[in-house]
């Protein structure tokens, strides 16, 4: 939604990387060393991380996006969704957010994925649908 612009006209982003940088900053830190290795170190290579950000390129969003987050996710801190999601309001794109107070990472809990199906659906639709026709 970012990086491809204009490909998807709607979007629903579950446990996602907004800003590399805070993201390595606020991981767990058992598993910092093995992002770091993965991704980049923060310090040396800040500038490639910022430029693969995707609040870096939230101006070029077209198209509405949900965001869904646990909020006990060791793995991508629920700040990750927050940042992106405030940014997005402050700019006055089409945005939604979904906070699971009893998930981690991912929503794995019968009643949330029932949840989570539920809102993506009225999502979609409610973004996507025609008008009908009179």
């Amino acid at each position: 939604m970012t990086r491809f612009a204009g490909a998807y006209d709607a979007g629903v982003a579950v446990v996602g990387m907004s800003n590399l940088v805070t993201f390595l900053q606020n991981t767990a830190a058992y598993r910092r060393a093995l992002r770091i290795s993965e991704y980049g170190d923060p310090t040396k290579d800040r500038d490639a991380l910022v430029e693969l950000s995707p609040i870096t390129h939230v101006g070029k969003v077209k198209g509405p996006v949900l965001i869904v987050q646990g909020v006990s996710d060791p793995r991508v801190p629920a700040g990750e969704a927050i940042q992106i999601f405030e940014t997005m309001k402050a700019r006055g794109l089409a945005t939604e957010l979904i906070l699971f107070g009893d998930e981690g990472h991912g929503v794995t809990k019968r009643p949330n994925r029932v949840q989570l199906i539920g809102h993506t659906l009225r999502f979609f639709e409610s973004q996507l649908k025609l008008p009908s026709k009179p």
